[in-house]
């Protein structure tokens, strides 16, 4: 059985402790045990109806309908959201292989309308992309295909991407794609998260060489570099930061496995993030969590 503080619930799920005590106490939505010494925790129990609050909540649920819910209806209504979901993607899926551009943006634009962007983003985008690699593969589809559908995204990520406001008085990263690694999706999908965030990004784009990369560091104000890995195994990754490491004194922040090699000899400059999630979180704190990397 799982023990939780509110802080292992925030760290847990990416929701903020201030949020997690209004869903409480406004709404009831958590129910904390006490210790003999009156300290609050928090069991598995709470762990599970809040991932479902958090799933609802992310769909557009209000926060006050989902706290007249009891956890089956919660869990019932979650259901209901993944077979639509389910939907979609295989209707999406079908016009990617259709070539249908008109289905595709049709299908995105509701989704998106109805949950947000970042929810079409992880439910439906990412894994919609996943397949398409294992549809590649298997010769269901051609490079056309993916081609056609990644720029529908493109455009669709830098429209969103400009309706956030950019937060000039929010922490300032610099971000970039090195020389020869073409995961831009991956690094306008960044973006956005960072600058829903609240951070304020300087995005030089792709296909970035270190001494462009090292000039814009002399010129610009910010905290850290951050840098969208995609390509675990790609050859340049790894000389590229090593490059970046004599040039800048910045922490580089890499979102991505950065293949196999040892960064711990650059004394915590070369902080490696698994993945989007942990990314978010990380930034969510990030001059916290850069001091604590450094120190």
């Amino acid at each position: 059985m799982g023990i939780y503080s509110i802080s292992d619930l925030a760290e847990l799920t990416g929701v903020k402790t201030h949020t997690l005590r209004v869903w409480e106490k406004r709404y009831g939505l958590l129910t904390p045990q006490r210790t003999d010494t009156n300290i609050r925790y928090y069991l598995d129990q709470d762990l599970k109806i809040l991932m479902l609050v958090i799933n609802l909540y992310n769909h557009g649920v209000k926060i006050s309908r989902i706290a007249e819910m009891s956890p089956e209806e919660m869990e019932a209504e979650c259901k209901l959201i993944v077979k639509v979901e389910e939907d979609d993607e295989a209707k999406l899926l079908q016009c990617i292989a259709d070539l249908d551009v008109t289905g595709m943006d049709a299908i995105l634009d509701k989704h998106i309308r109805k949950n947000g962007f970042e929810s079409a983003l992880m439910q439906l985008i990412l894994p919609v992309l996943d397949k398409m690699e294992l549809m590649w593969l298997s010769g269901s589809i051609e490079e056309a295909h993916e081609a056609c559908f990644r720029e529908l995204i493109k455009r669709k990520t830098i429209r969103e991407i400009d309706a956030v406001a950019n937060n000039c008085g929010g922490p300032k990263v610099i971000m970039f794609l090195p020389t020869g690694n073409q995961q831009e999706l991956s690094h306008l999908f960044m973006h956005y998260f960072l600058r829903k965030q609240g951070l304020c990004i300087t995005d030089m784009g792709c296909n970035i060489s270190a001494e462009c990369a090292d000039f814009a560091l002399r010129k610009c104000n910010v905290e850290c570099v951050l840098i969208v890995n995609a390509d675990p195994v790609h050859w340049q990754f790894g000389p590229f930061i090593k490059d970046l490491v004599k040039r800048t004194s910045l922490p580089i922040v890499v979102s991505g496995r950065a293949s196999d090699d040892d960064w711990s000899q650059y004394g915590g400059q070369v902080i490696i993030i698994d993945n989007i999630e942990e990314t978010i979180r990380f930034v969510s704190r990030l001059q916290e969590n850069l001091q604590s990397h450094l120190s």
